[in-house]
C-alpha cells in the first residue's frame, strides 16, 4: 500500500515537471527541430516528447547553477536524440545532401573566386597535410573520441590527443601567416 501511494506521488511530480519543462521548452525544441532539419511533423512532437520526458525523469539527478544551463543540458539531450532518430532512420542521407569543403570548393569555376579567402586559404593548408592529419582534425572537430578516430588513423589512442593539440596549433599559425603574408602582398 505504502510503495503504491509513493509511485503515485512521483507520478503527480513528474506529470509537474512534464508539464513546466513542456511550457518552458517545447515550443523552442520544435521549432528548432522543424526548421534546422526536414523531419515531419509528427516525427518531430515525438523527439519533442521524448526529449520532455526524458528530463523530467532525470531532473532530480542534476543540480544547474542557472536556467541557461539548464536549457543548455535540455538542448543537448535533444541533439543526441535527433542524431540517434537519423542514425536509426538513416533518412537525414536520403533528404539532406551534405556540403562538404571539398565539394564546395571543387564545384566553382577556376576562373571565379571564391569569396572566401579564409576558406579556400584552409583548404589548401588541409591539402598540404598528409591523410591521417586531415581525418584526425575533421573528425575530432565533430566530437569524435579519440579511441574511434584511432582506427581510422592506425595511431596509438593516447597520442592522438596530442597530435591533435600540435595539428590544430600549427594549422591556426599557418593560417594567420597566409593571410598576413597575402594581406603584405596586396599592399
Amino acid at each position: 500500500m505504502d510503495f503504491l501511494l509513493k509511485h503515485k506521488v512521483n507520478d503527480l511530480e513528474l506529470q509537474k515537471r512534464v508539464k513546466k519543462l513542456h511550457e518552458l521548452y517545447a515550443r523552442k525544441l520544435l521549432a528548432y527541430t522543424k526548421n534546422r532539419y526536414q523531419i515531419n511533423e509528427d516525427d518531430a512532437q515525438s523527439l519533442v516528447y521524448k526529449t520532455i520526458y526524458k528530463i523530467a525523469d532525470v531532473e532530480d539527478n542534476y543540480k544547474f547553477e542557472n536556467e541557461n544551463k539548464q536549457a543548455a543540458f535540455v538542448f543537448k539531450t535533444h541533439i543526441n536524440y535527433l542524431r540517434n532518430y537519423f542514425r536509426d532512420s538513416k533518412t537525414f542521407e536520403t533528404k539532406n545532401k551534405e556540403i562538404t569543403l571539398v565539394d564546395f570548393v571543387a564545384n566553382t569555376d577556376e576562373s571565379e573566386e571564391i569569396p572566401n579567402q579564409k576558406l579556400k586559404l584552409l583548404q589548401l593548408l588541409l591539402d598540404r597535410m598528409e591523410e591521417w592529419q586531415r581525418i584526425l582534425l575533421l573528425m575530432r572537430g565533430q566530437d569524435m573520441p579519440y579511441s574511434e578516430i584511432s582506427k581510422f588513423v592506425q595511431k596509438p589512442e593516447k597520442q592522438l590527443k596530442v597530435y591533435y593539440a600540435r595539428l590544430k596549433k600549427q594549422l591556426l599559425e599557418d593560417m594567420e601567416n597566409e593571410l598576413i603574408k597575402s594581406n603584405n602582398e596586396k599592399r
